[in-house]
């Protein structure tokens, strides 16, 4: 039985560095370089290689012999931080560069990923591991800066000595190691080498560093990544702690492809239970396993060369058992058949990811371009100006609310219905003259009812009924050296100041609403154009402008108001014909109600009476007139008293329904339209000479929003060079 991967897959025959699919695999592994390169892991999940496995099970032996290099041994950094081996195939000379990738500071704080050199490419092999070891220093010792690292002589330190300058040297960090290789003798592929996963910590270090170990090796095993997973065959396989960590972040084996190390160091009568797992019958992976022998101990420390190492594996699997009559198990078999596989592999799950990863691309960078476009602009150069071009916009808008212009008719809307329950308030106040001597005769009359169409929409009177005989009294009371027959003025005065009682309070109450409303408008104004400024103190000082000027002009309105009521006592009026007019009808109504005319049907003999009435020096009367020529009424001179309270009701409500709007109109709105822009330039100090200070501070960018704009335009700027490469990427 061979694994589903064998059945699914045909490895590619003849020199695979040359084929048109290792070219196609090699640009996809570079292009995922790349972008790693350019900090797009902090976005995407970017597909690679994790190679993981338990410390001593020949994980560094196989790194080297994958990518052709010599890791550090001696000092034993090489497995305190993540490396990163990126290959190419070129048929040009060996070179490489040694890189750093770092996206955490030196207290373990998320950073901006970004990947910087390290020291000069390097020509020759034999530099190349201690450059790595010196890299790794600066890695795990960040607050010395990384280029101090550069030419420094690692065999001056000691076994965990810190180096010069160094306040704490890390155990164990996140922080990446790179390496970008170009030779003619490797496979187009990209790993990264996690430390080993530990059970036991030395004497004196953190025991803390066995679970940290552990969850960098998760981080780094999610999502698109392969795991390639390395298991001493000197153990038990179910007591191996990568095999369980790769298990729990790959539950199904979809993802993991497993190395057997070490072949030679099978104890007798284990070699079925190995075979079974090579043959695919145990511990199943979708993409098998392969078994790989690595330099023994004393081959390391006698620096036989690659191609030595090779040679020796070869005929190792050719000629010792259990390997040597596994021909149908060959394949799986070597470094080269391992490293072939791997860098089909993952040019095949760069190739399914690529689709999805440009559409992520799109919608991350248009949702940037949002979010950038959301934040306030960064604090101007010339504070001072800016500030007044804020102050300048906010004034116009107020204005523009003030004046009802399209688009800002919120607030005169809000006012309307204030002015129009006004208007009903104050007609609710007007006198209700009953021409009755009292309640009683009301009663035995017929129904009174007192109209004026005018208003007759609008609402009833809701003031006390006043009759004949109150009104008879309330004269007598007030008569002093007056000739019969002449009412006092103070009289009329009096009735009439009953309707004014509750003026006051109906004004208030639709002034109420007009302020409250303005408020309302003017703080949403203010939120809209100052409510970004929640760091400094410009949106409170400039809510405490707008209030205190608002209440100015309130406390200016409502004074007024209080000057426009005191107008009406005593009563005048100019407007001798409207209050004429409204006498004679209430006097014509109120005789008509003491004395009601017969029904004039005949119109014949109505215009004979009044052709009469003209032959005899009453000429123009008309039909509605004929009541007026009645005898005298006992309450005649009461009755003209009624009429005239009630005309000149109607000539103050005339007055009063439009000047108490206009009032609030313009010695309010329109006050705090002229004045605000004013009040905000001397309340914010500007055009002093403290004006620029006072601005800087006022305009002083909240922490938040200033590293956020910093995140968002890093992450663009990272996005961007993402789409270029996606797309200039022949898909």
């Amino acid at each position: 039985m061979v694994s589903q991967a064998d059945q699914d897959t045909t490895v590619p025959t003849g020199d695979i560095s040359s084929s048109d699919y290792a070219k196609r695999t090699r640009l996809l592994i570079k292009l995922i370089t790349d972008l790693r390169a350019l900090g797009a892991e902090a976005d995407f999940d970017l597909p690679r290689i994790a190679v993981i496995g338990n410390q001593s099970a020949g994980k560094s032996s196989l790194v080297e012999a994958i990518s052709r290099i010599t890791v550090p041994r001696a000092s034993g950094t090489c497995t305190r931080c993540p490396m990163e081996c990126r290959l190419t195939y070129h048929p040009g000379p060996w070179q490489c560069q040694v890189l750093l990738r770092k996206d955490t500071d030196e207290y373990g704080n998320k950073i901006t990923t970004k990947e910087e050199t390290f020291g000069p490419p390097l020509s020759n092999e034999s530099d190349l591991e201690d450059m790595l070891r010196r890299a790794q220093l600066a890695v795990l010792n960040p607050s010395v800066p990384s280029n101090f690292f550069v030419d420094f002589d690692t065999s001056s330190l000691k076994a965990g000595e810190k180096p010069p300058g160094s306040s704490k040297q890390l155990a164990f960090s996140n922080n990446v190691v790179c390496m970008d290789l170009h030779a003619p003798d490797v496979t187009d592929l990209s790993f990264i080498d996690l430390p080993g996963i530990i059970s036991n910590v030395a004497k004196g270090e953190d025991p803390g560093n066995i679970e940290a170990v552990k969850s960098m090796v998760r981080e780094h095993i999610k999502g698109n990544t392969l795991i390639l997973l390395t298991i001493t065959m000197r153990d038990d396989i179910d007591n191996q702690g990568a095999a369980f960590l790769a298990h729990e972040e790959d539950e199904k084996g979809l993802r993991t492809i497993g190395v057997l190390t070490k072949p030679d160091t099978i104890q007798h009568g284990e070699e079925q239970a190995w075979l079974r797992i090579l043959e695919g019958k145990s511990h199943i992976l979708h993409h098998g396993y392969f078994v790989t022998k690595q330099p023994s101990p004393k081959e390391l420390e006698d620096k036989i060369s690659y191609d030595v190492a090779r040679q020796r594996e070869t005929e190792f699997f050719e000629n010792i058992h259990p390997w040597s009559g596994r021909s149908d198990l060959r394949k799986r078999m070597g470094t080269a058949n391992l490293t072939k596989e791997l860098s089909k592999l993952l040019g095949n799950v760069i190739s399914h990811a690529l689709p999805g990863i440009r559409t992520q691309a799109k919608e991350s960078y248009h949702s940037v371009r949002q979010q950038l476009d959301a934040l306030p602009p960064p604090p101007s150069e010339n504070p001072a100006a800016e500030l007044l071009r804020l102050v300048t916009e906010f004034s116009a808008e107020v204005e523009h609310l003030i004046q009802g212009r399209e688009s800002y008719e919120r607030l005169i809307q809000r006012c309307r219905p204030a002015y129009s329950n006004f208007k009903k308030l104050i007609w609710s106040t007007a006198p209700d003259m009953r021409p009755y001597e009292d309640e009683d005769k009301e009663n035995m009359a017929r129904c009174y009812e007192e109209t004026a169409e005018e208003e007759s929409d609008i609402g009833e009177s809701t003031s006390n009924p006043v009759y004949l005989k109150e009104v008879r009294r309330h004269i007598q009371s007030s008569l002093t050296r007056q000739l019969p027959y002449n009412v006092p003025f103070s009289a009329k005065v009096a009735l009439i100041e009953r309707f004014f009682k509750d003026w006051e309070s109906h004004y208030l109450r639709c002034f109420a609403v007009v302020h409250e409303a303005t408020l309302d408008e003017l703080k949403q104004l203010v939120e809209h154009h100052f409510g970004r400024f929640t760091a400094t103190p410009l949106l409170d000082h400039v809510n405490s402008i707008v209030e205190d000027q608002v209440e100015q002009c309130r406390a200016r309105t409502i004074e007024k108001m209080q000057w426009m009521l005191e107008l009406e006592n005593p009563p005048f009026t100019n407007n001798d014909h409207y209050f004429s007019s409204n006498r004679d009808k209430y006097l014509a109504r109120y005789k008509e109600v003491r004395a009601p005319t017969p029904a004039l049907t005949n119109i014949a003999k109505v215009n004979e009476a009044l052709a009469a009435l003209a032959m005899v020096g009453y000429p123009g009367l008309k039909q509605e007139d004929l009541p007026k020529l009645r005898g005298t009424d006992e309450y005649d001179e009461e009755l003209i008293v009624m009429a005239e309270t009630s005309a000149y009701f109607h000539v103050s409500y005339k007055r009063i329904i439009d000047n108490i709007p206009r009032i609030i109109d313009h010695d309010f709105l329109r006050a705090i339209g002229k004045e605000l822009q004013s009040s905000l330039i001397t309340g914010l100090v500007l055009g002093t000479e403290q004006a620029t200070d006072r601005a800087s501070m006022y305009l002083a960018e909240d922490d938040q929003v200033a590293y956020e704009r910093v995140y968002l335009t890093e992450k663009k700027k990272r996005l961007d060079g993402v789409l270029k490469k996606l797309y200039s990427f022949g898909v």
